[in-house]
């Protein structure tokens, strides 16, 4: 595995704990990007709207 830590953004937000772990598909690198974007919010943005599954 390689430390990417510090390099890498998850867009979707998603908090990885403990022994949990992540592939990213698509990195800086693969993708000719200048960076990894910006450091998401603390908290899930925008606030998180719950639905009635359809019948």
């Amino acid at each position: 595995s390689r430390d990417l830590l510090g390099q890498v953004r998850l867009s979707c937000q998603a908090v990885c704990d403990h022994d949990m772990s992540v592939r990213p598909l698509m990195t800086v690198s693969s993708t000719g990007l200048d960076g990894p974007g910006k450091k998401p919010e603390p908290s899930i943005t925008p606030e998180p709207e719950w639905i009635d599954k359809p019948a």
